[in-house]
């Protein structure tokens, strides 16, 4: 199975929220919960969909300095230095980046003291050096999707949704239209017998 377009559509569907249901997927794609299930299965088990996670506010539990930090490490042990660093606490993203500082990492720390005090204690024993520390002033936006489909099928998406939405307001038009006739239809039967 590739990642044709159904499958790039379910992982829209689950980058907006993580939580949607597979009978919800079903409703938005128009396909069989069978194989929105079979198709997410494949795609956890070829690392495609890494995993499901919550978007935390960072302030909001304490954590109210964050900093993108660019330092250099030696090559040759850049995976062993990288490794080391996810065990730092406050360490959120590690990145592998081209140019003098070959390394770049997220931090998030309760406020400036930790923050300096973890680069000290913890990071810069690991081999990290000439570090550049950027204090993150505002996060206009922290999580994105990843948009894998082209212009045009998110057109054809997009106005399929549409379409279903008019679709179900129409129904539901005609049923309470067939609600109101036979509504009348007891309202005389009821005056003829009176």
């Amino acid at each position: 199975m590739e990642i044709d377009l159904l499958n790039k559509k379910i992982l829209q569907l689950l980058q907006k929220d993580g939580r949607i249901t597979y009978k919800d997927i079903t409703k938005e794609m128009d396909r069989a919960e069978s194989t929105v299930r079979e198709r997410i299965g494949f795609m956890e088990d070829q690392k495609i969909i890494e995993g499901y996670t919550a978007i935390i506010n960072k302030p909001r539990v304490g954590l109210n300095r964050s900093a993108i930090l660019y330092a250099r490490v030696p090559i040759s042990s850049f995976e062993e230095i990288a490794n080391n660093l996810k065990a730092v606490n406050g360490v959120l993203q590690i990145y592998r980046t081209s140019g003098d500082k070959n390394l770049a990492f997220f931090m998030a720390a309760t406020d400036d003291e930790e923050l300096n005090r973890t680069i000290k204690n913890k990071v810069t024993p690991l081999g990290v050096t000439d570090i550049e520390v950027s204090i993150i002033l505002e996060a206009v936006r922290e999580i994105a999707e990843v948009n894998i489909l082209s212009v045009e099928e998110k057109n054809e998406m997009d106005e399929k949704k549409r379409q279903r939405e008019v679709s179900r307001t129409q129904k539901a038009v005609k049923g309470e239209k067939k609600i109101g006739t036979a509504l009348e239809n007891a309202l005389e039967n009821f005056r003829v017998q009176v």
